[in-house]
């Protein structure tokens, strides 16, 4: 039966001591994440033990740490290899969300030589993009049973495969498959990313580690045009070098994954126990717990998307704002080369006043986290509302209608370069701002039991409208003229607007009736 046609009670009954694990489609705030292997003191879920105890694996005795001082748990490692373990993953999610845009300036040459129209050439973009939707739903299991770190001797390597192959290309159908296999499989990584790093750092810690995690899925497509842009003019025009960029990027980091450790306390622990000597039984046990784990993966965000109005609003926003960077990706081109006469490398430039907004989003939220939300956190016994997550998301809420509209009707001859170019620091400020912000708040309301689901029917739709946006912008602008197509977009963000403050005043209300486990504050 599926998610949809159940009725919210009978959902409820049948997962109600369910834990689901899509830690990151998409990285996330970590130091309010919830992940399978935390609990009161940020570490394993009982939950994992007691499925496992079901299925015959293991006792119902959970699997515990000798002592804090227990060197096997990643927390007490030296500061230099939780560093590595933490770089790793960061610069994985930035180098496959590289991966999406880089192939842009590509485009127009896979036109010429494959003689297809613009919406099939920006297939191997979309398809690609998609894969970053499908592919953790399975790998987040498959982590939960194997640990984490299966997952990236698997991911990274088939990402290097299918993207080499895809550079190797002879025909439009070879590269489009082979690009949505990279994103599929490569993305499998993201998954686990938020959770190697919530297993390596405390609470307090974990925020300021986590940065450049969060900010990846942001910095990749940005940089990416930019990226492909010049390497493909540097070698002739010849676009296979937009899939070997990201093979000698990833090279790197590939041999760096070779080097991790397991950070997954339950898989630390289990093997703990098969090198003592303990017979455990394992193979029907895992079968039959990834086959649970992959109905909850799949099951609960799907509920939460369709019953839950706060998740589906703010999911619908943020992947809006998310998914018109994507758009951007069609819109910049046409813009700046129509109008201005830029070339591919003068065109991936113009995205560095997205990068620019991105920081400010940064700057935004950490002002609001240790001034405003502290303090309410020191009234409330540390225990503010949620609500308090989202002034950021209401600050963002005004910038990117401003970025889109600014951006909409500043494009004219008459018009110097650098003012549509400026159009993106208001918008990078508010897609980001509005992206950590939701993202913190969905959490916060969820809770370590739900909130992990919620900020994966986030990533789910982000991830989904961010594969569909380029196959028909191009369109908009050609059918509507730069001025109106814009206009469009902006007048969206602008109705989308009071979504964050809504939730604001109105949140404590709304999640008061939720079916779900949510913060009663």
């Amino acid at each position: 039966m599926s998610p949809s046609s159940l009725s919210v009670e009978d959902f409820e009954k049948r997962h109600q001591n369910d834990d689901t694990d899509i830690e990151a489609q998409t990285p996330e705030p970590l130091e309010k994440l919830p992940t399978r292997h935390e609990d009161a003191e940020g570490d394993s879920s009982s939950s994992d033990g007691e499925e496992l105890a079901q299925l015959g694996r293991l006792p119902t005795a959970r699997l515990e740490w000798e002592s804090e001082h227990d060197m096997d748990n990643p927390r007490n490692w030296p500061a230099w290899k939780r560093v590595f373990h933490t770089a790793v993953p960061a610069l994985y999610g930035f180098i496959i969300t590289v991966g999406t845009s880089v192939y842009v300036p590509a485009i127009p040459h896979i036109m010429a030589l494959f003689h297809v129209d613009r919406v099939t050439a920006s297939l191997p973009l979309s398809l690609y993009t998609f894969g970053f939707v499908v592919g953790p739903i399975f790998a987040s299991p498959l982590s939960e049973l194997y640990g984490r770190r299966i997952i990236y001797w698997a991911s990274l390597p088939l990402l290097v495969i299918f993207t080499g192959v895809a550079g190797a290309s002879n025909n439009i159908t070879q590269l489009i498959l082979c690009r949505f296999c990279a994103g599929f499989f490569g993305s499998g990584a993201l998954a686990v990313g938020a959770g190697t790093i919530a297993d390596i750092w405390s609470d307090k810690s974990r925020g300021r580690a986590s940065l450049f995690y969060i900010m990846a899925p942001f910095l990749g497509p940005a940089l990416g045009p930019l990226t492909g842009a010049y390497i493909i003019a540097e070698y002739n025009n010849n676009w296979r070098w937009s899939m070997w960029v990201v093979i000698i990027i990833a090279s790197p980091i590939l041999v760096g994954t070779f080097f991790m450790k397991e950070t997954s306390k339950h898989r630390i622990l289990h093997s703990r126990r098969i090198a003592a000597g303990d017979k455990l039984e394992h193979q029907a046990g895992d079968t039959k717990l990834l086959i649970l784990k992959l109905r909850k993966a799949i099951g609960r965000p799907l509920h939460m998307m369709i019953f839950e109005p706060t998740v589906a609003l703010l999911s619908i926003y943020t992947g809006f704002a998310f998914a018109m960077m994507f758009s951007f990706f069609g819109s910049y081109n046409y813009v700046f080369q129509s109008v201005y006469h830029f070339n591919q490398k003068e065109v991936g430039l113009t995205f560095l006043g997205i990068l620019v907004g991105f920081f400010c989003a940064v700057t935004t939220f950490s002002v609001f986290d240790v001034t405003i939300y502290r303090k309410e956190a020191v009234k409330a016994g540390g225990k503010p509302a949620p609500e308090h997550r989202l002034y950021a998301a209401m600050v963002g809420s005004v910038m990117l209608p401003i970025g889109l509209f600014w951006f909409a009707w500043s494009p004219s001859k008459s018009v110097h370069w650098i003012v549509p170019v400026l159009a993106g620091v208001p918008f990078g400020w508010g897609t980001l701002a509005i992206f950590i912000s939701v993202t913190t708040y969905l959490v916060d309301v969820y809770q370590a039991h739900n909130g992990a689901s919620a900020v994966a029917a986030n990533g789910i739709l982000r991830y989904l409208l961010g594969a569909v946006f380029p196959l028909f912008t191009v369109q908009m602008y050609e059918a509507m003229g730069i001025h109106w197509a814009g206009s469009v977009f902006a007048f969206v963000g602008l109705a989308l607007m009071p979504v964050p403050w809504v939730f604001y005043f109105k949140g404590s209300g709304v999640r008061s009736r939720s079916v779900y486990d949510t913060f009663k504050g």
